[in-house]
Parts: structure tokens; sequence; C-alpha cells
């Protein structure tokens, strides 16, 4: 998703510095797309809570009754927990740059 993300960034970049306005419906596909990745955003957003409540609760469980496989749970939380944060950032800071190259689209108008 963050490649397909970057790749319509890149799409909108050579829009905005060929400086010619788009129509209205060009408009309307660009806040479409936007709302797609809006959407995805959103997924990714409730899946990470997901497992930060998941990792703090079983690292909880783990304080409660320490026993092995617990901290073994915990341990393979975290380990997914990590990779999804930084996953969620670039999902995150690419919307909000799709924010701006949209305003200044319909800046040309």
């Amino acid at each position: 998703m963050i490649k397909k993300l970057s790749d319509y960034e890149a799409y909108l970049n050579t829009l905005l510095k060929a400086g010619c306005p788009l129509d209205a419906e060009q408009l309307l596909s660009v806040r479409t797309h936007i709302g797609f990745f809006q959407h995805e955003r959103l997924a990714h957003e409730i899946v990470l809570v997901l497992f930060a409540l998941l990792t703090v609760g079983s690292f909880l469980f783990f304080a409660a009754c320490p026993d092995i496989p617990v901290l073994v749970l915990a341990a393979l939380f975290l380990s997914l927990l990590v990779p999804y944060i930084k996953h969620y950032y670039g999902l995150e800071n690419g919307v909000q740059r799709l924010y701006d190259l949209y305003a200044s689209l319909e800046k040309l108008q």
C-alpha cells in the first residue's frame, strides 16, 4: 500500500509541476483516490490499536502470572507491533502529503 501511495503521490507531483489546471472530474477522481487511502489508513489504525492493546495486555498478564509462554506471546506481539507502527506512520504521512498536493492542485483552478 505504501508503494501505491508513493506512486500516486509522484503522479500528483508531475501534474502539479506541469502547471495545467485539472477539470472538476479530474479533481473528483483525486478526491476519490484520497478517500480510498483514508479508508486504508483507518483499517490499519484499528488493527494497530488492537495490536497495541494485545501487547500491553500480554505484558500485564506476564506481570501477574510470570510464565515463559506468556513472555513469548508478549514478545511476539511486540515484534509485530513495531513494524506495524512504522507501516501506519508511512500511511499517515503519505495521506497528509496527498492532502497538501490536492490543495495545491485546487489552487491551480
